[in-house]
Parts: structure tokens; sequence; C-alpha cells
């Protein structure tokens, strides 16, 4: 059971009709110089909206062609991790989500540059409205 010290709700916003296929975390300022001890990432099943934003959480098409890259350690160390394997809550959608298979995933106290962290997409996700990509950051 994963103890919580610190938890940080936070948000990768994607703006309306983009074509991009990388979208960059904006500077998390209560984030840095923390040490990483999890991460999790919530489907639409989960949470619909942000809570910071009020954005609609990305559709769950979209969530299962995503994937997140982490910078620390002067490079980015997690590469290119699907974003349904950060999903510790099954989707109660009616068309089925991806349970992640190991629970909220452990860090070993890596310090994250969020601003040159990001999410990277198959294909552009061209959502019809401003989205939001939500995670849970577990820190001390």
């Amino acid at each position: 059971m994963q103890k919580i010290n610190k938890y940080e709700f936070i948000e990768c916003i994607i703006p309306q009709s983009s074509s991009n296929t990388r979208f960059f975390f904006n500077d998390q300022p209560q984030l840095r110089f923390v040490s990483l001890n999890a991460l999790e990432c919530y489907n639409i099943g989960t949470i619909p909206n942000s809570i910071l934003s009020g954005n609609a959480n990305i559709s769950q098409t979209n969530f299962n062609k995503a994937f997140l890259v982490l910078y620390y350690d002067d490079k980015e160390s997690t590469n290119r991790i699907p974003l349904n394997l950060l999903n510790p809550v099954f989707s109660n959608l009616t068309t089925p989500g991806y349970p992640s298979v190991f629970g909220i995933k452990s860090y070993n106290g890596q310090q994250v540059q969020w601003s040159k962290s990001y999410i990277q997409f198959v294909v552009a996700p061209n959502p019809d409205a401003i989205n939001s990509v939500c995670f849970g950051v577990y820190y001390s």
C-alpha cells in the first residue's frame, strides 16, 4: 500500500482543434525540488473534468493513444510510458477502459522538471474543445 506524504493534482492542457502530437506541462512551481514518490493518471471514467480548470478530461479514445515523457536527471528518463499503465482505477465507462495491472507507479525520489515533460500522442488528438490530461503526483 502506497503511503501518502504529499499529493498534488496537476493537468496538461490540450488546446481545441490542435494538430500537435506533443503537449508540454506548464511549470509546476509547487513541485520544484521535491522528490517524486508515485504518479497516476486519470481517465474520463474516473475524473470527467479537471478540478483546476473545469476542462473536460480527454476522451478514452485519446487516452488510449497517449504516452507520458518525464524529464529528470537531465534527460527524458521516463520515455513514452502509456497513460493506460498509469491509470490505477478501472474505468466505469460503457466501453471498458484499461486498468493498470501494476497499480500506482512508484518512483525513487526523482526531481521532475515539469516544463520539459510532456504528453505525446500517436496522432493529433484534435479535440472539439479544450481538454485536460489529469494526474496525481505523490511526493515528499
